[in-house]
């Protein structure tokens, strides 16, 4: 009997520290949801403010030209890659609920996974290209894509020769286009 007791005692305590444990994980959910909310009211704050490009290009091969010129001279890249301002003002408004991890994720999460991706894609870039001559020979492209008031241009693959040799880049992911122009916006591993 005294071992059933002691079962039932243990069996109830673990059921319990488990409820605590959901409900802080409730609580948390709770505060991320909150926070992923208010961020999308200052997103869509900022899609009355009718941002646009600080400079862009005339056409979306341009866009990735002048991207790639700029990586490789290591210059800023923001002349001819979105700011964060240009992703809150001109982005984000028009790609919001469209089903990507801006939806989900607080702002301040967001940004970092954006860095990291970013990050990673320069690196690769640089790394692939190396400071040689490099000319862009194709650039195939899939079907824009309309996001509210900015069109999404992805390209499939971007293809250049450096030397004798043709490398395919695939770190641009999407180059935005505005009605001031276009500019890359979209970059990762």
């Amino acid at each position: 009997m005294r071992k059933l007791l002691l079962l039932i005692s243990l069996l109830s305590f673990s059921f319990c520290s488990q409820e605590d444990w959901r409900e802080q994980m409730e609580a948390e959910n709770q505060k991320v949801m909150f926070q992923v909310e208010k961020d999308h009211q200052t997103i869509r704050a900022n899609a009355s403010n009718k941002g646009d490009w600080e400079k862009s290009s005339k056409t979306k091969e341009l866009a990735i030209q002048n991207f790639l010129k700029e990586v490789i001279q290591n210059k800023s890249q923001y002349d001819y890659y979105v700011t964060w301002d240009e992703k809150m003002s001109v982005i984000f408004p028009n790609t919001l609920g469209k089903g990507t991890l801006l939806d989900t994720t607080p702002l301040v999460e967001y940004k970092k996974v954006l860095e990291t991706r970013e990050t990673f894609a320069i690196t690769e870039i640089k790394n692939r290209i190396q400071d040689k001559e490099y000319k862009i020979t194709s650039i195939d492209w899939e079907k824009p894509r309309s996001y509210g008031a900015i069109v999404g241009h992805k390209p499939k693959t971007i293809k250049i020769q450096i030397e004798n040799q043709v490398i395919v880049l695939d770190q641009i992911k999407m180059v935005f286009e505005t009605k001031s122009g276009y500019k890359v916006g979209v970059i990762g591993p």
